[in-house]
């Protein structure tokens, strides 16, 4: 097994910055001043690129999408928000689809101030744990029931959370990261230090405990950080990937190789050239190679030990055109697939499948 298979998570921070800044209006609104409403749409490829479905969740309101998994089952599970179309109040919500494109539950969350679900990770007995915008954390059964609720009372509009080693989560967001235990149980709350409170991070728990979060540098905007910390959350090392003032990065996807050491993806642009880089560090945060790929983000390796990147090249009012790209190990391209949409899209998050294909999570702009 490739050792990049072990350890990804997506985290595609341009593109979610996009969609929160159109979502962050006080109403959604068209050039023409009427009600934008949003869909979000699920895309499901096969691994040589060939659509096998997609599916449109439409409320008839404002629906947004931050995450997406796969499921233990072979489905999947979508965080998101939904909002009126008159009076913009989000909600946190969560989707749950089998893996023939139908859905299953469709679950809001209600809450007395606004709360967008912007992450989704498994929880015990099938269930989910849902990271909401200002640290508000849900778990939930695994038909989408509510179980508790953990307010953090924190800032930021971008949180995440990662299962620990089958003892609870880590959630991280704004300038804070929380130890949670199963029952939602906060058992410590630190400053993550480093990281863009306005970025959305990367965390990823360490079998031995303890945990690495990277995010877009706090001091250095076009570059990003990734940090080491012990199972208190104690901060062990902190690197800054970039360098160059001429050169801005962002985050795509981080992991944790099996024996040792990290891995980063992240674009990157420059006065001459463009791509993504590939950056591998060791177990004390110091680089040791770095790559330059020819692609775009969002980007992530695949299990056969080479990269999937999406992107929308065509995107207006009248519809929108997506390619997904699959390159092997040495950044070239071994196919290409394109398809049509049918409106004003963004593209949230890519993953890849168990069956070695893949799913693209996003929305739909609908004037």
């Amino acid at each position: 097994m490739n050792i990049r298979k072990i350890g990804i998570v997506v985290s595609f921070t341009i593109l979610l910055l996009l969609s929160i800044a159109v979502g962050c209006l006080d109403q959604p609104l068209t050039p023409g001043h009427r009600p934008l409403e949003g869909d979000i749409w699920v895309l499901k490829l096969d691994s040589d690129g060939d659509q096998q479905w997609i599916t449109v969740i439409d409320s008839g309101k404002y629906d947004e999408a931050f995450s997406i998994i796969q499921t233990f089952d072979n489905g999947y599970a979508v965080a998101g928000s939904i909002s009126d179309l008159n009076a913009f109040n989000p909600v946190p919500r969560a989707v749950r689809l089998n893996g023939q494109e139908s859905v299953i539950w469709d679950t809001i969350y209600q809450t007395p101030i606004d709360h967008r679900g912007t992450d989704i990770a498994p929880a015990g007995d099938e269930g989910f744990a849902v990271a909401c915008s200002q640290g508000l954390i849900i778990l939930t059964s695994g038909d989408g029931h509510e179980l508790h609720r953990t307010d953090l009372v924190a800032g930021g509009e971008y949180w995440v959370i990662a299962p620990l080693c089958g003892c609870g989560w880590i959630a991280a967001g704004g300038d804070l990261v929380a130890k949670i235990d199963p029952i939602g149980t906060v058992q410590w709350q630190k400053q993550l230090g480093g990281i863009s409170p306005d970025s959305k991070p990367i965390i990823i728990p360490y079998s031995q405990g303890g945990f690495l979060a990277a995010g877009q540098s706090m001091k250095s905007a076009p570059f990003v950080t990734v940090a080491g910390f012990d199972i208190l959350g104690t901060p062990i090392w902190n690197t800054t990937v970039g360098g160059s003032s001429y050169t801005s990065y962002l985050l795509s996807t981080a992991c944790k190789y099996p024996d040792g050491g990290y891995g980063i993806l992240a674009g990157f642009t420059d006065t001459g050239s463009a791509g993504v880089e590939d950056t591998s560090l060791d177990e004390n945060g110091e680089i040791i190679r770095q790559k330059e790929v020819n692609t775009s983000i969002p980007a992530i390796w695949t299990a056969d030990g080479g990269y999937a990147s999406v992107a929308l090249t065509e995107n207006d009012y009248g519809g929108a055109r997506l390619r997904l790209e699959k390159l092997d190990g040495d950044g070239v391209v071994q196919w290409t697939s394109a398809k049509r949409l049918d409106e004003y899209s963004t593209v949230v998050a890519l993953i890849q499948t168990s069956d070695g294909g893949f799913a693209v999570l996003g929305m739909y702009m609908k004037y």
